[in-house]
C-alpha cells in the first residue's frame, strides 16, 4: 500500500494568522507496510505550488490536490490539479489544472459516484464542483457557490471561511462547513448536472463562536461529529431524516483548563468499527481518542502527542490498525498502532523529513 504527502512549498500566510515558511519539496510517495506500520520514501513530484490537501483514487491510480494561493495569474484564487499516478514508482503525471475561482483553496471530496470533484476554498468562502472527465483530469466548474456572513469571532469570523464537504449518508446531500458562521450547510445535489441547491431547512449549526470545521458521520449514517477549530471541542449530533440534533459538546482536553491560547482543533476521523472517534488539537499537539458509547455520545479516553508540532491532518489506514499523524512544523508523520479493545494509541514508527506534511492520502 502507498501513501501521498503534500504540504506548502511556498510561504503562506494562514487564516489563523500563522505564517508558514513552505518547505515541501511537492507530493511525495511512500510505501506502508501495513504489517509494521513502517513507511519507506518512493519519490517526489515536485513543481506543485502548495499540494496542501491531496486525494488519491485508489482504483483508478489517479490523484487530485488543491494549489493553495491567494491568487493565480493576477486573479484572486486557487487552483486544483489532477495527475495520473506511475503505478511502478508512484510519480505523477500532470493531467491538467482548473481555477478554482476562490483564494487558499484547503480540501477535496469525491462525489458518491466519484464522477465530480468538490473543491472548498477557504478564503474565499466559496465551493466549487467539477466534472471529471474519461481521462480523469478536470472540466471546468459546473457549479460555484459562496457563502456570505460572519460569525461571534471578530478576528477569525470576520466572513465565511469554507473548510470542508460530507456526503450525507444518503448520496443525495452535501454538507458544507463554513468556519465564519459556525455551520454545516446543507445542499441537495444533483449529479447528473454537477449541481448544489441550497436546503437550509437541513443546515447544521455549531454553538456561536466554536468555529466549525471538520465533520464525519459515523458508519451507521446515524450520528454527525464536528471538530471545532476555536473551541478544540467535538460536537455530537443525532441525525434522521436529514435532519441533526445537537446531543452532546466534549472538549478534547481532559482537563480544559489546559487548553490555552493558540491551540486550534483540526482533523476529526471514525474509526472504520465504529467504536472510536479521534480529533487532533494543534497547539498542544495531541490526538484525542474518544469511545462511542452505546447511545453515540462520547467519553474522552487519552490524549496522546502526536510526535511532533501542529498537526494539521491525520488518517486512519483503511483496515483501521493505524493512524497516520502529518506534523506539519517538525517535518514528520507520526505511525500509530490503534489498540484493537480499547483504540488506544502506541507510536510504532516516525517518518522524518516530510518538508512542511500537511496532508496524507491513501
Amino acid at each position: 500500500m502507498r501513501i501521498f504527502t503534500g504540504g506548502y512549498t511556498e510561504p503562506i500566510l494562514m487564516g489563523s494568522g500563522e505564517m508558514v515558511e513552505g518547505r515541501c519539496k511537492g507530493i511525495a510517495c511512500y510505501d506502508f507496510d501495513e504489517q509494521t506500520g513502517k513507511l519507506a520514501y518512493r519519490t517526489v513530484t515536485g513543481d506543485i505550488q502548495n499540494p496542501s490537501y491531496v486525494l488519491a483514487d485508489a482504483e483508478g491510480a489517479y490523484l487530485y490536490c488543491v494549489n493553495e494561493l491567494k491568487d493565480w495569474n493576477g486573479i484572486d484564487g486557487s487552483t486544483v490539479s489532477a495527475f495520473a499516478i506511475d503505478r511502478e514508482t508512484g510519480a505523477l503525471h500532470r493531467i491538467n489544472q482548473q481555477f478554482t475561482c476562490g483564494a487558499d483553496a484547503c480540501h477535496l471530496s469525491f462525489s458518491p459516484d466519484k464522477k465530480y470533484l468538490l473543491v472548498s476554498n477557504y478564503s474565499g468562502g466559496s465551493l466549487a464542483v467539477y466534472r471529471i472527465r474519461e481521462d480523469h483530469g478536470l472540466e471546468p466548474a459546473t457549479c460555484i457557490l459562496r457563502h456570505q456572513g460572519r460569525g461571534a469571532n471578530p478576528e477569525r469570523q470576520e466572513g465565511s471561511h469554507i473548510h470542508q464537504t460530507v456526503m450525507a449518508p444518503d448520496g443525495q446531500h452535501v454538507y458544507v462547513s463554513d468556519l465564519g458562521q459556525d455551520v454545516f450547510a446543507c445542499y441537495r445535489a444533483d449529479w447528473e448536472k454537477g449541481w448544489l441547491l441550497p436546503e437550509k431547512e437541513k443546515n447544521i449549526y455549531g454553538i456561536p463562536g466554536q468555529g466549525t470545521r471538520h465533520g464525519a458521520f459515523d458508519v451507521n449514517g446515524t450520528h454527525f461529529y464536528v471538530m471545532t477549530e476555536l473551541t478544540c471541542e467535538v460536537n455530537v449530533y443525532q441525525y434522521k431524516a436529514g435532519q441533526a440534533e445537537l446531543m452532546q459538546t466534549i472538549s478534547a482536553f481532559a482537563d480544559p483548563a489546559q487548553q490555552t491560547e493558540g491551540c486550534l482543533g483540526a482533523g476529526i476521523r471514525i474509526h472504520p468499527s465504529g467504536k472510536w472517534v479521534y480529533g487532533a488539537v494543534r497547539g498542544t499537539n495531541h490526538i484525542a481518542v474518544f469511545r462511542v458509547e452505546a447511545d453515540g455520545r462520547l467519553t474522552l479516553t487519552e490524549t496522546k502527542l502526536s510526535g511532533g508540532e501542529i498537526p494539521r491532518e491525520f488518517i486512519l489506514s483503511p483496515d483501521g490498525r493505524y493512524l497516520l499523524a502529518a506534523n506539519q512544523d517538525t517535518d514528520n508523520i507520526c505511525v500509530f498502532a490503534i489498540d484493537e479493545h480499547t483504540g488506544g494509541l502506541k507510536e510504532v514508527w516516525n517518518q522524518e523529513n516530510v518538508y512542511c506534511v500537511t496532508c496524507i492520502s491513501f
